[in-house]
């Protein structure tokens, strides 16, 4: 439940609409859509009939990490004829409506990462944790979260077992679950969200003692749906931080992945990165940073040829280690895996998390 000391409201589906077309006169909106494909992906929205109301999917393809920490973006421009560097910052204030909680919490591991978060918390944005990037952290802090509680676990996910769904505790402005069809209970998670309440006094109402009695009881059912999901993580996690695993399985591995990085790019948790110049005159040109992936063969290349982890082996046991070993979870607050299922459905090779995390616990390839 929510920790937030402040009373839940209701909104219906016509005041949600309303809601939302409020917030589009002010700020940037990024919600799920029907893709050309058919599938849901997070975008930016025009109108609130673009927004995938029917909440038929539990994750989309693609995290809304882009939004945060973009696939390319400039770090800033640099003229070397006058000496000059001019950063470049996206500033805008933006929501994110109908957010996961698994994706929330992937949020909340990258804070840990690269440094600050939403601005309507308690403490401050450093909190003492050193380097900062500010491309990140003024996109954080510009976000309002608006995140959806899960009713029914996808045919992949494993949330409950990473500790991060399927409702949230804490890293949200609003979140809203749904009681009865088009009508939701809204739990305030921030000062932020607390404004978003009463800024809109006239959609929201507060909940009655059987709403809340009703809260509690479709919160139970979905975590009874939800327990049926199984990922081992945890005698994964001491296996792996004792190193506790026969090199043949990581060099079997290794023999299945093709090394596309397909695993990286779809992870809410991993930021890898590469920076580069691209110039766009004799003197002038923008200095970029794009994704990365430590499965790609040329991760770990250095500038005179070699490569510590040249092998395909390796770089997965690198992978995991950074994953689930209780050192990176110790520095990170958690391990590095929210339960999503969307590693599952992108490998061919059945290299993803919960089978890591299977084999690794009986100590044997199948």
């Amino acid at each position: 439940m929510n920790k937030y000391p402040e009373p839940n409201r209701m909104i219906d589906r016509k005041h949600l609409f309303t809601l939302m077309g409020r917030f589009l006169e002010d700020r940037e909106v990024i919600a799920p859509i029907q893709g050309r494909g058919g599938e849901t992906i997070f975008y930016p929205i025009e109108s609130v009939e673009d927004v995938a109301w029917d909440w038929s999917y539990v994750n989309t393809v693609l995290p809304p990490k882009r939004f945060f920490f973009p696939q390319s973006e400039i770090f800033f421009r640099y003229d070397r004829k006058k000496m000059q560097i001019t950063p470049v910052y996206d500033d805008r204030v933006r929501m994110i409506f109908g957010i996961r909680p698994c994706d929330v919490n992937a949020l909340l591991f990258l804070d840990q990462f690269f440094g600050g978060g939403p601005i309507g918390r308690e403490t401050p944005v450093d909190e003492g944790r050193g380097f900062i990037d500010n491309n990140y952290a003024i996109r954080r802090a510009n976000t309002f979260i608006i995140a959806f509680g899960c009713h029914q676990p996808g045919e992949e996910c494993f949330c409950v077992c990473c500790d991060a769904g399927p409702f949230l505790e804490k890293g949200f402005d609003l979140q809203l679950v749904q009681l009865e069809e088009g009508s939701y209970c809204v739990e305030v998670g921030s000062a932020r969200g607390l404004k978003i309440v009463y800024g809109h006094e006239d959609l929201f109402r507060r909940t009655t003692k059987a709403e809340d009695l009703r809260l509690d009881t479709v919160m139970q059912e979905a975590l009874d749906r939800f327990r049926g999901t199984r990922a081992f993580l945890g005698k994964a996690i001491q296996k792996i931080t004792q190193g506790d695993i026969p090199d043949e399985i990581w060099e079997e591995l290794g023999a299945r992945c093709q090394s596309c990085g397909g695993c990286s790019y779809v992870c809410p948790t991993c930021s890898c990165f590469n920076v580069v110049d691209i110039p766009v005159s004799d003197t002038e040109g923008d200095r970029v940073r794009t994704w990365d992936s430590c499965a790609l063969s040329g991760f770990t290349m250095m500038a005179g040829g070699d490569n510590p982890r040249s092998e395909a082996a390796d770089r997965l046991k690198r992978r995991y280690y950074h994953k689930l070993s209780y050192s990176y979870i110790r520095q990170n607050g958690r391990h590095g895996c929210v339960g999503c299922g969307r590693c599952i459905y992108t490998c061919f090779a059945n290299i993803n998390m919960p089978a890591i995390a299977e084999l690794v616990r009986k100590g044997a390839l199948k």
